[in-house]
């Protein structure tokens, strides 16, 4: 356990479908300037590469990740990271989990749970940097979908 583990809410008035719909397709994160997930398709146990732009400013840090349990009926997307042998320097365990409020309402919980030395001590990654950005990615994709939701 880390204390900089972080978690953010946020509510999106659209369905939990089409929040889903838009959240598990990786490869148009246009909605996300501050993290991309490259790989071949969002599957449990898949490699890839988790780009992060702490300032949103399109200037990318590359960091190695394996897609963790994905469930389109529990609406579900997890990714992990690590360093050193068993994360034992560092490791990440990222959700982005929706729930259905009602029929036009979701709940978008984000969280990162951090472990590991480095977190521990506070070293590793921008924590600060990182909750205000998540907190953006939440309002962005929030954004994106309320706006689609309306033009259909």
């Amino acid at each position: 356990m880390s204390r900089y583990n972080i978690s953010h809410e946020t509510i999106i008035q659209a369905p939990v479908d089409r929040v889903w719909k838009e959240l598990i397709s990786i490869d148009d994160w246009s909605w996300n300037r501050w993290t991309k997930l490259k790989a071949e398709k969002p599957v449990e146990g898949v490699k890839g590469k988790l780009l992060a732009s702490y300032e949103g400013n399109e200037q990318w840090k590359e960091f190695d990740f394996q897609f963790g349990p994905i469930s389109e009926s529990e609406h579900i997307l997890t990714w992990v990271g690590s360093v050193g042998p068993k994360g034992c320097l560092f490791s990440g365990y990222h959700s982005m989990q929706l729930e259905p409020v009602n029929e036009s309402e979701t709940r978008l919980i984000h969280r990162e749970d951090f472990g590991g030395i480095l977190p521990k001590l506070g070293f590793g990654l921008p924590y600060k940097t990182l909750d205000r950005n998540y907190l953006l990615m939440n309002e962005s994709l929030k954004q994106c979908v309320e706006e689609k939701c309306q033009s259909k």
